[in-house]
């Protein structure tokens, strides 16, 4: 991440004391406004790179190198969990 990326979704990383600061305690149109937003914004990256883009190896953890693909797999798999969160926040609370 770009140090404006950073300052936007630092917190949220973290998960620590500013992360719930900064995030805990808004209503769930908020969650899912900032999925959608970033939805956009992964699709048309998608849009702007070819398939072999998905096989560049970049640092990822600890200085290791992955892949852009492998890199994917993980986001898709953490977008899944938190849509599996919100659908149970949507449940118990009777949310729309």
């Amino acid at each position: 991440m770009n140090e404006e990326e950073n300052l936007i979704w630092g917190a949220a990383l973290d998960l620590g004391e500013e992360g719930r600061e900064k995030i805990k305690g808004n209503d769930l149109s908020f969650y899912i406004n900032k999925l959608e937003q970033v939805r956009n914004k992964t699709l048309d990256l998608f849009k702007s790179v070819s398939d072999d883009w998905l096989y560049v190896e970049e640092d990822f953890w600890h200085g290791k190198k992955a892949n852009h693909y492998f890199m994917w797999f993980h986001v898709f798999e953490d977008e899944i969990n938190h849509r599996g969160q919100m659908r149970i926040i949507r449940k118990r609370t009777n949310a729309e």
